[in-house]
């Protein structure tokens, strides 16, 4: 490696950011386990009762997307912390709230029965015949806390980039974006702090969209809200699901910004063109949600062309900015293979096909075909485990080897390579059950089905075993890279 240390604070703020990482590493691999017990009752080879299949998928779907942003959140907290006051107790309240909300979700779907899918749609919760009201009301307690904890950490991430450049406005490099690149170039936020102040502004508008949606249901008159519309609910339940997903990986951004100098011996500065482009994605990001929407007949037309317009917009910063960034950095460097090298050119990898498969499922005639099947799941499957995860993975990693002082194996970079083999693998069966029409949500595949899950269980397998080999590589670091850091 042939870069400086990566900057991590050591006011707590450190400790703070292995506790986020830590946790959301364990259950990204618990829901990666009920992933994979999907896929083997869909090719046939495990019996699950469909109420059963339902609940897990439930949880498997709710689970994924807390797990991989809580590790986002506490790798984007400790490589942030170096340049901002973070305060450590504000970071632990809300990933204790986080955690409860976590709990609460579990316990509604395996405890309570609920088999909703992870959008909850409404009324959905308040008519099963198979679970309670009190499961209902359990996992729309989960998501409020879970909700509460990502608002406590936009509103301390926020405070601490503002403060750390001297006002919101700087934060956001508004004076050199607006002068054309001829002022303010002398106090610019580094690409870290940029891109964490535009999540914490979306991640605010969310949650108050998420709580709109959580208490609707109650706030109304009769039995568990009978004022609510539907598809109104669908709206803003899509504004703050959607948005609360795609922020991930911008947080998950935040880290590659800090880790891939370190592999290039490059500096990632804050130009003109990455200014504009975060700070268009405070809008962009809020408007892909309406291609979830495009099935709904009543929806009014102008947001479907919103949600077109909106899910081929959102690309260009990232391919723009970020990966062409990237690319550039690599280009002509000193570039050194390691695991948290490998990880970040799977997950640039990830987040291009996810991409493009998003802006596929994106385009109004196609989803009308394609929607409904497993194409949707191959797209954010792909940015989601090849993209965000796979970036926040080698932060995570990264971090460990430094603080613990003990130097990656040639066996662990072996392995992340047949991480990623196994999970492209995988994910490839998604997107090809999905171009033959193979149904999501679907308990039961009929025989012409299974053949796509019998191979992807085969690369799931090869995925598990390159994943397992670098968390026992993370997990044996763990104990002296937290007494390294206070």
């Amino acid at each position: 490696m042939n870069a400086q240390p990566s900057a991590l604070a050591g006011n707590g703020v450190g400790r703070a950011g292995l506790g986020y990482l830590t946790a959301g590493f364990i259950v990204f691999l618990l829901m990666g386990l009920l992933g994979l017990l999907m896929r083997l009752v869909q090719a046939g080879w495990l019996p699950l009762a469909p109420e059963w299949f339902y609940r897990v998928m439930t949880l498997h779907g709710s689970g994924m997307i807390a797990g991989v942003m809580l590790a986002a959140m506490g790798g984007y907290a400790a490589a942030l912390g170096a340049q901002a006051p973070l305060s450590p107790r504000w970071l632990w309240t809300a990933c204790v709230v986080y955690l409860l909300g976590a709990l609460l979700v579990i316990l509604a779907t395996m405890a309570g029965k609920l088999a909703t899918g992870w959008t909850v749609l409404y009324p959905l919760p308040f008519e099963g015949k198979s679970w309670g009201l009190g499961a209902a009301a359990a996992m729309y307690g989960g998501y409020a806390l879970v909700a509460v904890g990502f608002l406590v950490y936009c509103l301390q991430v926020l405070v601490a980039t503002s403060r750390a450049a001297g006002g919101m406005s700087r934060a956001l490099a508004w004076e050199y974006l607006f002068s054309g690149g001829k002022r303010g170039s002398d106090r610019l936020p580094t690409p870290v702090a940029l891109v964490g102040t535009v999540v914490a502004l979306d991640g605010i508008l969310a949650v108050a969209f998420g709580a709109a949606y959580l208490l609707g249901p109650f706030l109304g008159t009769g039995p568990w809200g009978e004022r609510m519309d539907p598809l109104f609910a669908k709206n803003i339940l899509m504004v703050f699901g959607h948005t609360f997903a795609n922020l991930t990986i911008y947080l998950a951004a935040g880290t590659l910004y800090a880790t891939l100098p370190r592999y290039t011996g490059r500096e990632w500065k804050t130009s003109w063109p990455l200014a504009l482009a975060l700070n268009l994605v405070i809008v962009l990001v809020l408007m892909p949600v309406f291609h979830h929407l495009y099935q709904d007949f009543a929806q009014p037309v102008a947001l479907q062309y919103v949600g077109q317009i909106g899910s081929y917009a959102v690309g260009i910063p990232a391919v723009v900015v970020t990966i062409l960034g990237a690319l550039a950095l690599v280009y002509r460097s000193q570039f050194t293979w390691a695991v948290p090298s490998i990880l970040i050119t799977l997950g640039l990898w990830g987040w291009v096909f996810g991409g493009m498969g998003a802006v596929l499922d994106g385009t109004i005639g196609i989803n009308q075909v394609m929607h409904n099947t497993l194409w949707v799941p191959a797209h954010f499957h792909t940015y989601y485990i090849l993209g965000a995860f796979s970036f926040v993975m080698a932060y995570y990693f990264d971090l460990t080897v430094e603080l613990s002082g003990r130097p990656e194996t040639a066996t662990s970079r072996l392995m992340a390579w047949v991480f990623g083999i196994g999970a492209a693998g995988f994910l490839l069966m998604f997107f090809v059950s999905g171009a033959n029409s193979v149904p999501r949500r679907f308990a039961v595949h009929v025989p012409e089905w299974q053949g796509y899950a019998r191979v992807a269980a085969a690369f799931v397998v090869a995925e598990a075993i390159g994943l397992a080999w670098i968390a026992v590589g993370i997990l044996q670091r763990l104990v002296p890279a937290w007494r390294a850091k206070s």
